[in-house]
């Protein structure tokens, strides 16, 4: 591709599908992988993590993870919410059955018998010294019958611990649906609530060449008053922030520029019309 023969990347700095490699640490993305290894230490039950949509609250579901490679935690991630509970129930058994091959997935004829399982499987994990942890990810999706089966998940302990923990990531107005006092029950097990906010004006301009010297080996830059208009137009959410800087250095390119321009930005906005 010419365009990152230019820039010598080695890679795409500003790709949109989440990618632990980039995680930038703002500093409320910080707050919240502290408050989630407080979470497993203490042995807390429920935890919130909110954002509006393109902060990066997948990119830190996936850094998590990696995170978790020299610990002995077993994360099972549900990236598809929208699920009725028994296919919420049958996919926690799949994603077991990924890691744990004799895991026979056509013995389970009936929810019953899935909790049955789970509760013994995630007691059997703790005794050997791990730690049971579900993800869920866009929990705002959830039909109400699973979002009644997860506080039923929760319940899952013995007289003294609680056998699985449990980190919902959502949308701010998943806060509001929880005031309900049909969800009051939810509500007052979640000890941990987190929120990823928009990166300050300052974090902007970190974030920028924290992605290039990730990715590139030319002193390719983002002059002031480009990443000004930057901040100011994505008002520092970092999706947006990578769609505005890949066609902005698709205008260097063009011009056969490292020097990445406040007009070259004002040209990128205008193509994607924001």
């Amino acid at each position: 591709m010419e365009y990152f023969d230019f820039y010598k990347f080695k890679e795409d700095p500003f790709g949109i599908t989440p990618d632990p490699d980039f995680f930038y640490p703002s500093k409320s993305h910080i707050e919240a992988i502290e408050s989630i290894k407080y979470l497993i230490q203490k042995g807390e039950g429920f935890m919130l993590i909110t954002g509006n949509p393109g902060t990066g609250k997948t990119t830190l579901i996936r850094k998590v993870l990696t995170n978790f490679k020299e610990e002995k935690i077993f994360p099972i991630v549900i990236y598809n919410s929208s699920l009725t509970p028994d296919e919420l129930l049958r996919g926690i058994i799949y994603k077991l059955s990924n890691q744990d091959k004799e895991i026979d997935l056509n013995k389970f004829q009936n929810k019953l018998s899935i909790v049955e399982f789970l509760t013994e499987y995630f007691k059997n994990r703790k005794l050997s010294g791990y730690k049971n942890l579900l993800i869920i990810d866009e929990a705002q999706d959830m039909p109400e019958e699973t979002l009644t089966e997860i506080k039923h998940l929760s319940n899952i302990e013995t007289e003294k611990e609680k056998l699985l923990q449990i980190i919902l990531f959502a949308q701010p107005y998943f806060e509001d649906l929880l005031l309900k006092s049909k969800y009051s029950q939810i509500n007052q097990r979640i000890s941990l609530k987190v929120r990823l906010y928009p990166l300050a004006k300052e974090e902007v301009d970190d974030y920028i060449k924290f992605r290039l010297q990730k990715a590139a080996e030319t002193p390719v830059y983002f002059k002031r008053g480009a990443i000004r208009r930057i901040y100011k137009a994505s008002k520092g959410i970092p999706r947006v922030i990578n769609l505005i800087c890949s066609r902005a250095l698709m205008v260097g390119y063009i011009k056969n520029s490292y020097k990445i321009k406040k007009s070259y930005v004002k040209s990128a906005l205008k193509h994607l019309h924001l």
